[in-house]
């Protein structure tokens, strides 16, 4: 039956558990096994249809991710006299905009909220809230969360974890720190999203005065939590307290290993990444396994999958895939994302492909990795086309999208129109402004990339690691030494950011470019990291440039250490010999190369005309175009040296003008 109940000036109804078992019965439950079909066309025969019936049915589609239609429901519902939403209906069809990113239906939900009292509900509120944040309307939501009359746990961790995932970490830790002195309000995924700020602004002091306060209230237990610590230790670069809290773990879920297998991998200290992946086959026979690897879990099987890719093996990530028998758009992302890495940018395509046939919205981290791939292939107009899609779906002012438009555009060749993105967006954050230091370094704009550099350092955002690589590349390309261990030291005593090899590798190029090769392999050789090849053959190239035979011998050995087979350094060091005089030890170094069956690999370019890429091999004509192709460029260098001819000519008898 419906119970009446006057609060004030205002009459409220409700369902009382008789009606509610028989009205909302047949359509939710329909809806809870997820058979969305039958549940839409038994609500459609009913001939009589209550809020608890329309909010079902509604609510069943933004589970499915259908947001669109779930709209279309809710404005169906409005004009339906026989029943008016109430804040049940209107928070799940505020959750339906935010899901979309629909930020004008949303703005129309909030007047209407406002116009029928509905916006002094604490659930209404939070879903405004969260919508507004969602959609990067992040000073809206914060305006909301202000006006609130009530607040309660939920709406806390929405306004904690929409600024952290804004970027606005600082902001998020206060409004944390405010919502932890309200007692009884913390919440298990309110210390995750702390502590996640705190990994992000290397705030290992902070993160672990919430990890006592995570021990003291009892969320130790909190898989979550505990994950979420891990991340925080090995981010701010203790690697070891994260690894013992790792260890000391009853029991431990995919999210565990790929954190710390994650961890290790950003640390480049792969080999340990690949120890602690094939760990988890002994953790296989073990009743822990059973505990996570459930073959019907789909965030378990995403988890699986993203490991798969960290670790290199994307095959047995796409095997995986293959074999699921569900998908949502997080599976589809983190195989997008796999293949983007390992830049296969065919498959990238492909997949985006058969994701948008198969039904799931994209999402940010979709796109973001076909906007990776546009740059690496330098595929202007497939990165202008994923840019269309990103603004049709609303996603432009994603601190994730730009950022990564940002260095689409830098990579293909328009800083202009990496530049103008970064202009327009509503807030700095350090993620764009390390894509725009980084597109600047990489066309040479080393003055714009620096100034921005220090800007930002004046108006309080705090650089991460990747920032400082940018800002160190600048450095080295335009040989600025003195600023570049400024900036080396800084990042140390500053930031405490524990430099990787990406900042060694700066370092060793930048004095390399200042001559000062002596240095540069003092600094190698005293590089906490294992040396790679990348750090030797920047040392090698720099001997060739300043004919420095012993020293680059001592790279090319280094390097054939770790690479026996390498191209790169047994060509350089013939050359290093030859341009010295010394040919016996070059003929020596080649017959060696020729022994072992090294190749040196020809130069190669391509070029996009009318969707079609050809590709050109330094030495071949198997192009079907190629005999057309060398008489144009026979026409070409016979003007060119006319040309030449002819300026020198007039150069002799003084026939130029100047004015």
């Amino acid at each position: 039956m419906i119970l009446t109940v006057r609060n004030g000036g205002t009459i409220q109804r409700f369902c009382t558990a008789a009606s509610i078992s028989l009205l909302e019965k047949p359509v939710e439950k329909i809806v809870r096994i997820s058979n969305q079909g039958a549940a839409r066309h038994l609500f459609d025969q009913m001939p009589h249809r209550d809020i608890v019936s329309w909010t079902a049915i509604i609510n069943g589609y933004v589970t499915a991710a259908n947001s669109f239609e779930a709209l279309n429901l809710f404005s169906a519902l409005l004009f339906d006299p026989a029943v008016s939403p109430d804040t049940s209906v209107l928070s799940v069809a505020l959750k339906a905009c935010g899901q979309s990113s629909n930020i004008g239906y949303g703005e129309s939900l909030h007047a209407y909220a406002f116009k029928t009292s509905l916006l002094t509900s604490v659930f209404v509120g939070t879903n405004l809230l969260n919508m507004y944040m969602r959609t990067g309307k992040i000073d809206k939501g914060c305006r909301i969360f202000t006006e609130m009359q009530f607040r309660n746990t939920v709406t806390w961790t929405a306004i904690v974890s929409g600024m952290v995932e804004a970027g606005r970490h600082k902001e998020g830790l206060t409004y944390f720190s405010e919502m932890s002195r309200s007692k009884g309000l913390s919440d298990d995924f309110a210390f995750a999203t702390a502590l996640k700020a705190c990994a992000r602004l290397r705030q290992v002091k902070y993160g672990k005065e919430i990890h006592t306060h995570v021990i003291v209230r009892g969320s130790d237990a909190s898989l979550c939590v505990v994950n979420s610590l891990i991340n925080m230790y090995t981010e701010c670069g203790e690697m070891h307290d994260g690894v013992h809290l790792f260890e000391s773990m009853s029991e431990r879920d995919v999210f565990s290993w790929t954190t710390l297998i994650d961890a290790y991998s950003q640390m480049g200290q792969e080999e340990k990444a690949v120890a602690t992946f094939l760990k988890i086959e002994i953790f296989r026979r073990t009743s822990q396994w059973t505990y996570f690897c459930l073959g019907d879990s789909l965030s378990v099987s995403n988890s699986m999958m993203k490991m798969y890719s960290t670790c290199g093996k994307l095959d047995s990530a796409s095997v995986l895939f293959q074999g699921m028998r569900r998908r949502d758009i997080i599976t589809w992302s983190t195989i997008i994302g796999g293949y983007s890495q390992a830049g296969l940018g065919e498959e990238v395509f492909m997949c985006f492909s058969w994701m948008r046939q198969a039904g799931p919205k994209p999402t940010d981290p979709a796109l973001a990795s076909l906007l990776s791939v546009s740059g690496t292939m330098a595929v202007l107009e497939q990165g202008r086309q994923v840019h269309a899609l990103a603004l049709y779906l609303g996603l432009e002012q994603n601190s994730t999208i730009r950022s990564a438009l940002i260095n689409m555009y830098s990579k293909c060749g328009s800083i202009e129109e990496a530049s103008k993105i970064f202009e327009e967006t509503d807030t700095d954050d350090i993620v764009s402004l390390t894509a725009m230091i980084n597109g600047y370094a990489e066309h040479g704009n080393t003055k714009e990339a620096i100034d921005l550099f220090e800007k930002s350092l004046k108006v309080g955002l705090r650089p991460d690691t990747v920032t400082f690589i940018s800002v160190l590349t600048a450095c080295s390309h335009s040989g600025q030494l003195d600023l570049g261990f400024r900036y080396f030291n800084l990042m140390q005593d500053e930031y405490n950011i524990r430099p990787v090899k990406e900042h060694y590798g700066c370092m060793v190029d930048l004095l390399c470019r200042a001559g000062r090769l002596s240095d540069a392999e003092k600094m190698i050789n005293e590089m906490p990291w294992k040396k790679d090849d990348v750090v030797w053959t920047t040392l090698l190239n720099a001997c060739k440039a300043k004919g420095d035979t012993e020293r680059g011998r001592r790279a090319a050995e280094r390097i054939l250490e770790l690479d026996p087979t390498s191209e790169t350094a047994f060509v350089t060091l013939a050359n290093i010999y030859s341009s010295t005089g010394k040919l016996e030890e070059a003929a020596h170094v080649r017959k060696a190369m020729k022994s072992k069956g090294v190749i040196k690999v020809p130069g190669w370019s391509s070029i996009k005309i009318m969707d079609r890429a050809s590709t050109f091999v330094s030495g071949s004509q198997s192009h079907s175009q190629s005999e057309d192709i060398y008489s144009i460029l026979d026409l070409v260098v016979s003007g060119a040296e006319v040309h030449r001819f002819d300026c020198r000519i007039k150069g002799a008898f003084g026939f130029y003008s100047y004015s």
